[in-house]
């Protein structure tokens, strides 16, 4: 009897794992290739990864309430390390053992526990550092190296962005293999193993994506104003991070009004939800408007703005765009799967990775794909070319230095900010009726995961040691 019941227990924690499969393949793989990214790679080496470790130590060191208000100094400066000039940040050359050489040189030095000032722009939001901010608080409680403390806090990062993709992936009803191979992206993983608040803001942001899914086409038949305030909530903590991702909000219009009680409750759920988003997104509103204002200031000609000349010639907006595309699409897609600064290249994964995740975005079927409907598939389609519009004119508009007045191309965009949007546009190209005969296909799409990411691991050893 008691060998049965072992029997029973074991079969129903096989199902149980089973169900979840895709979620918890994703889970082991990217924790494992994630602490190893996060060891190998030298600190501050991804793209403003200088600026995003002084930003994570200055939360570390008590401003905990960036943009709203600045606990622990004045404004316009972080406080840093008092030794922090000894770090000797620099840019590491890839394949000349600058890296190896830079580790071993950051292990001798630990940074100080007294703090100066130094002159920077405010911390965006301290919200998206906290991670970061633990691990190098805890890095200089146990009197870890400079190295330790930047590996330390890489990890934290990496863990919370886990548990915001793993969840996503657990809960979406549809399009499950598509986002373990978007959150496995060499890019996507990269991000998540260092100090770029990237790593919360694509967490967060597959979380959304995943909970408007699993609302519209999951099992749950009834929802209410609670449900629209979870939605609420976490797309509050992609607005406060960047608020061009907003326009993922729209997705709520997947919901169908008949999972409310009646079209009164629906209207009145998603009005408190509003309401709850305002409040947060608020601050991160403020907060974007200095900051653009800031961007704007280096960019002026004869007084002018970038938005007061967009404002006056609105018809170069569509002609800005569209170049924009024409001239730098090829650079999107080579940047996707180019880590470090940009300065190493993943070579045949230029190519592999992004049709590799064409062709799983595109089998990636089961029973609830065909609830999506012709009216979804195209809002999914609006969403993501809304998300890529409002990235290019954020960057166009933000940041004057590499973009003049009048520009006609925006400088500055890179492929991965693309990512946040990608299961969206998945959604929009399915196809109804397709059916997916391959046999353990979760295992074979994880697996030639983890060989692109053997890869993408003896690459980055390569370029950095």
């Amino acid at each position: 009897m008691e060998l049965a019941g072992c029997k029973t227990v074991i079969k129903e924690m096989q199902r149980k794992l089973s169900r979840h499969k895709e979620a918890n393949l994703f889970l082991i793989l990217a924790l494992c290739f994630g602490i190893v990214m996060a060891c190998i790679n030298p600190p501050f080496q991804e793209c403003d990864g200088w600026m995003h470790y002084l930003w994570a130590t200055d939360v570390s060191f008590g401003n905990l309430a960036s943009p709203v208000t600045s606990l622990s100094h004045e404004d316009g400066v972080v406080l840093v390390p008092e030794n922090f000039n000894e770090f000797g940040y620099r840019i590491i050359k890839p394949g000349t053992g600058e890296g190896g050489t830079y580790i071993q040189y950051l292990k001798s030095v630990k940074p100080s526990l007294k703090t100066a000032k130094l002159q920077l722009i405010n911390v965006p939001s301290s919200l998206f550092y906290y991670p970061q901010a633990l691990g190098l608080f805890l890095g200089r409680v146990f009197g870890f190296s400079v190295y330790g403390g930047v590996v330390f806090s890489r990890i934290c990062n990496l863990l919370v962005f886990l548990a915001l993709a793993y969840f996503a992936i657990r809960i979406t009803p549809i399009l499950k293999h598509a986002m373990a191979v978007i959150g496995l992206f060499p890019i996507t993983l990269y991000q998540a193993a260092s100090d770029s608040p990237d790593a919360m803001l694509n967490g967060f942001c597959f979380l959304f994506i995943a909970m408007c899914f699993f609302y519209a086409y999951g099992e749950k038949e009834s929802l209410d104003w609670k449900d629209a305030c979870k939605l609420s909530l976490v797309l509050s903590m992609v607005f406060l991070c960047k608020y061009v991702y907003v326009c993922l909000g729209l997705l709520v219009f997947l919901i169908p009004v008949k999972k409310f009680v009646n079209r009164k409750a629906y209207w009145k759920s998603f009005g408190i939800g509003l309401v709850l988003l305002v409040i947060f997104g608020g601050a991160a509103l403020l907060a974007a408007a200095s900051i653009v204002s800031g961007g704007q200031a280096s960019a002026g000609a004869e007084g002018m703005s970038q938005t007061q000349y967009l404002l006056e010639h609105p018809k170069f907006i569509l002609q800005m765009l569209i170049t924009t595309f024409l001239n730098k699409f090829n650079d999107w897609m080579l940047w996707l799967n180019t880590l470090g600064n940009l300065n190493y290249q993943l070579g045949p994964l230029i190519y592999l990775v992004p049709m590799y995740a064409v062709y799983v975005g595109a089998l990636d079927r089961n029973d609830a794909c065909e609830r999506i409907r012709k009216r979804d598939q195209w809002l999914c389609f609006v969403v993501f070319l809304l998300a890529c519009l409002l990235v290019v004119l954020g960057i166009y508009i933000g940041d004057g230095s590499l973009n003049p007045v009048g520009a006609l191309i925006a400088q500055g965009i890179q492929g991965r900010y693309f990512i946040p949007a990608l299961p969206v546009l998945f959604a929009a190209v399915s196809q109804r009726g397709l059916e997916n005969k391959i046999r353990h296909f979760t295992g074979k799409v994880i697996g030639i995961m983890c060989m692109l990411l053997l890869y993408s691991i003896y690459s980055l050893y390569g370029y950095c040691m």
